[in-house]
C-alpha cells in the first residue's frame, strides 16, 4: 500500500532525503514556485487543492485559479477542488457541498483532463455518497475525503460513526473500478484496515506535527511524548518495551539512521519526525495496536479470505 507525505513546502526535515518515499503532497495554495526544486524531490509529486484549508480558514478560492496552478505545476496527480461537508450538516446543505464539488471536478476536468481526480466525501446519509459514487464512476481514480472526524476523532459525530465511515469506503471500494485513494488517513491504526479493504493509497501529514509536539509514532498505531517539556494533551509515556518494539521495527524494516536513537528521540525533533515518517510510510502491514482498530481490521481481513 502507499502512504504518500504531506508536507509544506518549506518544512524541515525532508525525509526524501534520507530514505525513499513513494509519493509526497503538497497543498496547491502553497505553490508560488516549482515545488520539486523548493522541496528538493524527484519522486512522485501529489497536489491537493486546499478544500479543506479553504473550508477552515473561510476563503474563497475560484476553481479557474486551481486550475491555473495545476497547469504550471508538473506533478503525477491533482486532487479536484472539494467542498466538504460537515458531520453535523443537515442533508440539504451537505447535498448542496456534494454537487459543488462534482462540478468543480467536472470544470477541472474539462481544463485539465482525466489527470484530475474527484473527491467524494464521507457523510452520514448513506444514499447521497451512493448518489455522487455513481456520478464518479467513468472517472480513472477516486478519493475519499471526510473520514477523519468520523474515523480519528469521533467526537462531535454520531455513534457507531467510525463502522459508518469504513462501510462506505468498502463499498465504494467494491463499485468503483479504478484506483481509490482515502486523505488523511495515513495513521498506522488505520492503513490496515485500508490495506486490507483492497485500497490503494492514503497520506499523512501528521508526521511533522505529532514530532513538532514531542512524540512518535509506533508502529500499529499510537503515540507515546518522549520529550522532557510539559503537554496540555496527549500526555501519554512509553510503557515498557514500547520503545524498544519501536528500535526493533526500525531495525527488522531498515531505517538507515539509527545510531543514537534513544537519545536523540528525546532531544531532536527533525529525528523523531524521520522516525515518525518511516512508520507511517512502512507499517501499513502490522495489526492495529488499539483494540478497536485491531477488531475492525480482523473483521475486515476475515471479510475478505
Amino acid at each position: 500500500m502507499k502512504v504518500v507525505l504531506g508536507t509544506p513546502l518549506n518544512a524541515v526535515p525532508r525525509p526524501w532525503l534520507y530514505f525513499h518515499v513513494p509519493a509526497v503532497m503538497v497543498n496547491a495554495l502553497e505553490v508560488k514556485r516549482d515545488p520539486r526544486s523548493a522541496l528538493g524531490f524527484e519522486g512522485e509529486l501529489w497536489i491537493d487543492s486546499g478544500g479543506y484549508q479553504i473550508l477552515k480558514k473561510g476563503l474563497t478560492v475560484d476553481v479557474d485559479k486551481i486550475a491555473e496552478i495545476y497547469r504550471r505545476v508538473d506533478a503525477q496527480l491533482y486532487f479536484s477542488l472539494d467542498v466538504p461537508p460537515s458531520p453535523s450538516d443537515p442533508l440539504e446543505v451537505a447535498e448542496k457541498k456534494f454537487e459543488k464539488s462534482y462540478k468543480n471536478w467536472e470544470r477541472l476536468r474539462r481544463a485539465l483532463g482525466d489527470i484530475v481526480v474527484p473527491v467524494l466525501h464521507v457523510y452520514r446519509e448513506e444514499g447521497l455518497f451512493l448518489k455522487y459514487l455513481r456520478k464518479y464512476s467513468d472517472a480513472p481514480a477516486l478519493a475519499i475525503g471526510g473520514a477523519v472526524p468520523y474515523v480519528l476523532i469521533t467526537r462531535g459525530v454520531p455513534r457507531g460513526s467510525r463502522e459508518l465511515a469504513l462501510r462506505l469506503i468498502s463499498i465504494a471500494r467494491r463499485e468503483f473500478k479504478g484506483p481509490i485513494h482515502v486523505l488523511g488517513m495515513g495513521s498506522p491504526s488505520v492503513t490496515p484496515i485500508l490495506h486490507a479493504m483492497g485500497i490503494q493509497s492514503t497520506d499523512s501529514a501528521t508526521w511533522r506535527l505529532k514530532a513538532a509536539y514531542g512524540k512518535v509514532i509506533l508502529p500499529g498505531g499510537g503515540e507515546r511524548h518522549v520529550t522532557s517539556r510539559a503537554v496540555s494533551f496527549g500526555k501519554a509515556k512509553p510503557k515498557d518495551g514500547e520503545l524498544e518494539e519501536l528500535y526493533r521495527f526500525l531495525m527488522e524494516t531498515g531505517f538507515p539512521a539509527l545510531d543514537g536513537f534513544y537519545e536523540r528521540i528525546r532531544t531532536s525533533f527533525e529525528y523523531r519526525a524521520l522516525v515518525n515518517a518511516w512508520v507511517v510510510v512502512k507499517s501499513w502491514s502490522q495489526t492495529p495496536r488499539a483494540p478497536a482498530f485491531r477488531k475492525l481490521y480482523l473483521q475486515v481481513a476475515a471479510a475478505r479470505r
